[in-house]
């Protein structure tokens, strides 16, 4: 039933927002927001005219029940407005009815204030991106982030389907997401990590199903390995697994001074008591930050891990396997799909991956490593 009605979502949203290729940036978001719009035009009519019979009469009772049933769709609409905010407030991003209706109607809107309140607008072959003055040079923001993009298409297989609209700073007061196909990045020159992060989210975007739902260990470990140096990536989560084994037996006072450090310490305090818990203090970290709690949490080491398991998987098995997992994934699936796209157990791979990056840290100062895998390996 859940499947169901997020597909019925979709294809009404995709239906009204579409873009084909060759329209350019023609607006095409008025028809999701013209039916918000007669939801809340009806409301307020109703509501106008419940009072008006309430005070005047007769039949107040009737007016009363009308006026309660003309309110439900705008109390609908605050109760998933609300859901949205703290489920956001939370680091948890879940891929239910609600918080996808939610980010429907915010892409429309967002592609709304793109369109028609950014002053500038310059097109590349894969992008269409949105700025103002601050940005000072954007012939060469634009063609380093089409190249950019081309180079992930080559990576993954996975032809754009259409332009992404890249937006350089906010929009509904929001910044430094992707929502569906529009890309929320820096808003100066030159374009950075943030760019290239956003940006590789919407690519795999444009290639998602309603019932696509890969962990965030996948989603920003994506994102993470297209715009952070690999040497990076492999110290900070080499760093944090150090960090959470010398806190097994440390004094809590230590515990809380060193947590600070880190902007998620719900996560990472949920991290540490099962360090704690395990046998040696050793856990599979793949398997903990694929688990109910993890699985939507958009905060934390799904980041740094993240990224340095992505960027593992990469260069071991090429962009397409990796894809196919990415996809693949559900919640409760993640170490079947692995044993299935990679024809190894999770606990293996655990070790395989953390091997990897010992390998890559012992490098370092030897000789460089490439910040991203940018053709695909065999």
């Amino acid at each position: 039933m859940g499947d169901s009605c997020l597909e019925c979502v979709d294809i009404i949203h995709r239906s009204t927002l579409v873009r084909a290729p060759d329209d350019g940036i023609a607006p095409s978001f008025p028809s999701f927001i013209f039916l918000v719009a007669v939801t809340f035009g009806s409301a307020l009519i109703a509501l106008v005219s419940g009072l008006w019979h309430l005070l005047r009469g007769p039949k107040r009772f009737g007016a009363l029940a009308w006026l309660i049933v003309a309110l439900l769709p705008v109390v609908s609409w605050v109760v998933l407005a609300q859901y949205a905010y703290r489920s956001g407030q939370r680091s948890n991003v879940p891929r239910n009815l609600a918080m996808v209706l939610m980010m429907r109607t915010g892409h429309s809107l967002m592609e709304a204030q793109a369109v028609y309140l950014y002053p500038h607008r310059l097109e590349s072959p894969r992008l269409v991106m949105f700025y103002d003055d601050q940005v000072t040079d954007p012939d060469g923001d634009l063609r380093v982030m089409d190249q950019h993009v081309a180079d992930i298409e080559g990576l993954t297989g996975l032809p754009l389907r259409t332009k992404i609209y890249w937006a350089r700073g906010r929009l509904l007061g929001q910044s430094n997401l992707c929502c569906f196909g529009i890309a929320l990045g820096s808003d100066r020159s030159p374009a950075n990590e943030l760019d290239r992060h956003e940006l590789a989210h919407a690519v795999l975007n444009q290639h998602h199903s309603p019932s696509t739902e890969p962990p965030t260990l996948l989603s920003e470990g994506w994102a993470e390995s297209q715009s952070t140096d690999s040497r990076d990536l492999a110290a900070q989560a080499l760093e944090e697994r150090r960090l959470l084994a010398s806190l097994v037996d440390a004094p809590e006072s230590d515990v809380d001074s060193k947590l600070k450090r880190f902007g998620d310490r719900e996560g990472i305090g949920r991290l540490l008591r099962r360090v704690r818990e395990s046998e040696g203090g050793a856990i599979c970290y793949l398997r903990e930050l694929t688990d109910p709690f993890w699985y939507h949490h958009d905060a934390g080491p799904v980041y740094s891990m993240g990224g340095a398991f992505v960027n593992f998987l990469l260069h071991k098995y090429a962009g397409e396997r990796f894809v196919e997992l990415y996809y693949a994934c559900r919640p409760g699936t993640f170490g079947e799909e692995c044993r299935r796209v990679f024809g190894t157990e999770l606990d293996d791979l655990e070790k395989e991956f953390w091997g990897s990056l010992e390998k890559t840290a012992e490098q370092r100062k030897q000789k460089p490593v490439p910040e991203k895998v940018t053709e695909r390996t065999n």
